[in-house]
């Protein structure tokens, strides 16, 4: 994570893309829409034109990681276990809680919070330590 500039709205928006997209090989328009209302939620005093320029700047590098993925190496899962820690370390145990409850939020908003999305925030809920969802 250290060689990009991460603010915090980067590491959710990130991990929030990572879970849409590699859940379901898409990132359709109602999670988009649900990305962005949990973003607004955790940074209640920027712009929309600046939360949707750091969602743009996520979802760049979550491409740029995903193209380097090889049979040896997922970047995106090693930034998403990585992202795991920062927030571990970084946040109380009820904003952790708040971050899974947002992974179940954007799995449901497609119409189907399938077994990959909920495998997928159980690993998180567990990484930090919360209850998943």
């Amino acid at each position: 994570m250290a060689e990009r500039q991460w603010g915090f709205g980067n590491v959710l928006g990130y991990l929030y893309v990572a879970f849409a997209v590699y859940t379901d090989a898409d990132l359709d328009e109602a999670e988009k829409k649900e990305i962005f209302v949990a973003l607004s939620e955790w940074l209640p005093d920027e712009s929309r034109s600046n939360i949707y320029a750091l969602l743009e700047t996520s979802f760049t590098w979550f491409k740029e990681d995903f193209s380097k993925n090889d049979d040896e190496n997922d970047y995106v899962i090693n930034q998403v276990v990585n992202i795991g820690n920062h927030l571990k370390n970084n946040l109380n145990n009820e904003a952790c809680q708040a971050v899974v409850n947002d992974l179940a939020r954007i799995g449901q908003a497609d119409g189907h919070y399938d077994e990959t999305e909920k495998k997928w925030a159980s690993a998180l809920a567990e990484q930090l330590g919360v209850n998943a969802v």
